[in-house]
């Protein structure tokens, strides 16, 4: 499983609904996200003009997290909704022990036409 943080404004309607019947959302939109093969691991609200709301998950695959977003998206209760790949330090630490054995082997545009 890949970890992801997705990140959205929540929309004029979003408010209304809340304001109609509160409700827990972490409870409701768990069950969806696990339906899609994921772990809705925190859903946390901000009292940011641009980022209201932010969800930590778990996923199998990036297309997982694009089909959750793209219906929730569908719904209208984002104004704005964005998701990206997370890494922790352990696989922070892969990816640039990668880097440091392969740095060798790129060329560079200048080093190109410095060479030339």
């Amino acid at each position: 499983m890949h970890k992801y943080v997705v990140l959205g404004k929540t929309s004029k309607e979003f408010s209304s609904s809340m304001v109609s019947k509160p409700q827990n959302r972490k409870e409701i939109v768990a069950p969806f996200v696990e339906s899609l093969g994921g772990n809705l691991l925190e859903m946390l609200y901000l009292n940011h003009p641009e980022i209201s709301a932010v969800a930590l998950l778990e996923a199998p695959n990036d297309e997982a997290v694009a089909s959750m977003t793209g219906i929730i998206k569908a719904s209208g209760m984002f104004d704005d909704l964005n998701w990206y790949r997370a890494f922790d330090s352990g696989e922070l630490k892969q990816i640039y022990e990668v880097a440091s054995e392969k740095m060798t082997e790129y060329v560079s545009a200048r080093s190109f036409v410095e060479n030339d």
